[in-house]
């Protein structure tokens, strides 16, 4: 039956749970940016830019309106980057036909010479910008090399990734994009 001791416990028991519940923090959760792990983005435009290839080409982002693209900014002194970007080449090429477009955005400023060589010994497959010591600032995230944008086909920041980005990761996402955004 009831005892006191079992009646002083259940007092305890009922005080902790209540001072418990008066002082948790019932607000929602707020999403913070942690290196390494994805984040879903408010689907804020992406800001544009027009930017040059080693060779003097122009590339615009808005060039590409329609098609899914994914920014990659990254340098040559990159050892993530250098990891990552046989997996890049391997996406374009697969998912070029469906409407995918990659480009990477070199920060190697002043250096044009470096992203050609890098470009040829990973046999790079999608167009290399060189950012104007803006561009890539300009991306809310980034925190630094490497770090890879999804921009839906209206231009949206769909999701990105501070960090080297694997395959999986890179699958899992365009195939999400290509089954849930409109073409």
């Amino acid at each position: 039956m009831f005892t006191k001791e079992r009646l002083r416990i259940g007092a305890i028991v009922v005080g902790v749970i209540l001072l418990f519940a008066y002082m948790a923090d019932w607000s929602p959760e707020e999403t913070k940016v942690m290196p390494g792990l994805w984040h879903d983005g408010r689907l804020a435009e992406a800001p544009g830019f027009t930017l040059q290839t080693p060779a003097g080409e122009s590339v615009s982002l808005s060039q590409y309106r329609g098609q899914i693209v994914v920014l990659n900014i990254w340098a040559t002194w990159c050892a993530p980057c250098l990891e990552e970007t046989p997996a890049l080449v391997a996406a374009q090429n697969r998912f070029r036909d469906q409407g995918v477009q990659f480009v990477g955005l070199s920060i190697d400023v002043g250096h044009p010479e470096l992203v050609t060589q890098f470009s040829d010994r990973f046999a790079v497959n999608y167009p290399l910008v060189l950012d104007d010591g803006k561009t890539a600032d300009s991306y809310e995230g980034n925190t630094g090399v490497p770090t890879t944008y999804f921009i839906n086909r209206r231009g949206q920041i769909w999701r990105y990734k501070p960090g080297a980005v694997y395959p999986d990761e890179i699958n899992e996402a365009l195939m999400t994009m290509l089954t849930t955004e409109p073409a």
